[in-house]
Order: structure tokens, then sequence, then C-alpha cells
């Protein structure tokens, strides 16, 4: 075997070895998520939209707290944002149907707006009432 060879399989085994390392690194280093913990998170999650409670920010400050379910006929489109389903777009555009009809007289009306389906609205439709 020619020392170019040699050589070539040395610098690819080296590679591969720090690749391995590299790998179990990532893979022992992922924080442990017990079951118990994700399923009592959503729980308590569910049951605060559920029942009304106000919700405050990522930032945690109460002056920016949202109340849910909200009301479509009287939210900003700032409200909208806060629930997860609804971006910038489609929370202008439910406020901007709003100002076109006079009103919602029911949730089931959103999905008149386009980029908003069966899918999406069975997502965010908890959050919202009339």
């Amino acid at each position: 075997m020619s020392n170019s060879k040699r050589q070539s399989l040395i610098v690819i085994g080296f590679g591969l070895i720090i690749l391995a390392g590299i790998i179990l690194y990532f893979a022992f280093s992922i924080p442990k998520v017990n079951d118990e913990t994700v399923l009592n998170k959503t729980v308590t999650i569910s049951e605060t939209h559920s029942t009304g409670q106000k919700i405050s920010n990522k930032n945690g400050n109460s002056e920016s707290s949202i109340d849910y379910p909200i009301n479509i006929n009287t939210c900003t489109v700032d409200d909208l944002v806060t629930i997860n389903g609804i971006g910038e777009k489609k929370a202008s555009a439910i406020v901007e149907y709003r100002d076109v009809i006079g009103g919602y007289t029911s949730v089931e009306e959103i999905k008149n707006i386009k980029g908003i389906g069966d899918k999406v609205f069975d997502k965010i439709s908890p959050y919202l009432c009339v």
C-alpha cells in the first residue's frame, strides 16, 4: 500500500472518530423529559385557557395579560396574535373581516377568511368566543 493511500485512510479514520465523538456528545447532552411532567404541563395550560383565567405574556408582565376565550368582536390584532396558530396576517384578516361584516354572529364565521380551514379552526376555536 502506498504512503498516500495509508495517509488518506488514517485521516479518514480520525475524521470518523471525531464525528462519532460529536454524535455521542449530543446524544448524551440532551435533557431528559419525563412524560408525566409533559402531561401535567399540558393539562395545566388547557385548564387555564378553558377557565378564562388571565394568562401573562412570555415576560411575565401582568399588564399585557389576556383573558381566554377572546371575544372576536372586541379584540385587537395584538390579542389574537397571542393564540398559537394565529399570526400577524391572520389576526389582521380577522379584524378586517369583522369590520367589513359589522361583527361576527358565531365563531365559525372566521372560516370565511383565507387561510383558516377546519384544522386551524379546530386548533384556535377553544380560545375564541363571540
